[in-house]
């Protein structure tokens, strides 16, 4: 069958890999869509993890499909069974540094009884639908960790796909006026799509006002500052995190979603200060349920989150696409 690969920096392929042999609390999934990550491109640039090893790397962790074997061991999980699967439980690593990876046609995946580690599908979500989960459970995860409610003011920074999962997120959580920032105007529009209020462009003296506008303002220290209660940052963009601390209202929360390639440069006494809160958020907390009951209950609504589905034998294109925001949002990689 045919994997993606990673073999150094810049050095990816799709290879001709013998399918994975099944355990005996293993199961395999035939993989019915697996959605491209930013995580995916990191890892391309970076060769690996942590590097170059010297071993190739398979690529793919947000997938979805039916179980086509399962290892004598096995008891909570049959043939035939439509799953979403958590690609770190069990320290499988799926396309994270692990054996195993999700752009192919199977995928194994161990210690498939572990608490945590597949979930069902319902019926009512389309396979493919189920390799949203996983990006939705990052951003529901974001959502949850900033304390989002009805009430909340809040700014979205970065419209990529886990920025428009959060949108999505906090529509769930009843959030009533949802500001998104991103540069590139098909995400804006998807955003908006998806639920946003109002999706601006820069980061200017017109985003500030609109912002106070819309939530009001504050004094501090003999300034007027937006009354933006949640910031959650899915930019990577230390800059726009830099300017939040800057403008922010006190005891404001700062949710940092995103990978930072390059180090930010703080104002921590106003920090203090302000008596701000930031936070990192990883990985998906409790959050796979919630995305499923989402696709479950929602899924034609978020159709815009899905931007291009691709074939597996032009996995390439898919790779591009997703590295460019002025034409994608959530690309999904179809095996052939």
């Amino acid at each position: 069958m045919k994997q993606l690969q990673v073999f150094g920096r810049g050095d990816v392929r799709l290879v001709e890999v013998s399918e994975p042999d099944c355990g005996p609390g293993d199961v395999l999934v035939a993989v019915a869509a697996c959605g491209v990550c930013g995580s995916d491109l990191g890892y391309i640039q970076s060769g690996g993890p942590a590097g170059p090893t010297g071993q190739p790397m398979a690529l793919g962790h947000e997938f979805a499909g039916r179980i086509s074997a399962a290892g004598a061991r096995v008891g909570g999980w049959a043939v035939g069974q439509a799953v979403v699967v958590n690609p770190l439980a069990a320290a499988n690593m799926i396309g994270n540094g692990g054996p195993d990876g999700a752009f192919a046609p199977i995928v194994r995946v161990r210690a498939a009884d572990t608490p945590g580690t597949l979930f069902a599908l319902p019926d009512a979500v389309a396979l493919e639908h189920g390799a949203l989960a996983e990006p939705l459970a990052v951003a529901f995860h974001a959502v949850h960790q900033g304390a989002a409610g009805a009430r909340t003011r809040c700014v979205v920074l970065g419209a990529g796909p886990i920025g428009l999962g959060c949108v999505i997120g906090l529509k769930r959580a009843g959030v009533r006026d949802v500001v998104v920032l991103d540069r590139a105007a098909q995400r804006r529009d998807t955003a908006c799509r998806l639920g946003a209020d109002l999706a601006l462009a820069e980061m200017d003296e017109a985003f500030w006002q609109a912002l106070a506008e819309r939530h009001g303002s504050v004094p501090f220290y003999g300034m007027s500052l937006p009354a933006t209660e949640l910031y959650i940052d899915c930019s990577g963009a230390p800059a726009l995190v830099q300017a939040v601390v800057q403008r922010a209202a006190p005891r404001a929360r700062i949710q940092l979603v995103a990978v930072y390639e390059r180090p930010a440069a703080l104002d921590l006494t106003l920090v203090m200060a302000k008596e701000l809160e930031l936070r990192g958020v990883f990985s998906y907390g409790d959050s796979f349920p919630d995305a499923i009951d989402h696709l479950a209950r929602h899924g034609d609504a978020i159709a815009p989150y899905v931007s291009h589905r691709v074939p597996l034998s032009q996995v390439q294109q898919a790779l591009a696409l997703a590295g460019d925001p002025q034409r994608s949002a959530k690309v999904l990689v179809i095996p052939d």
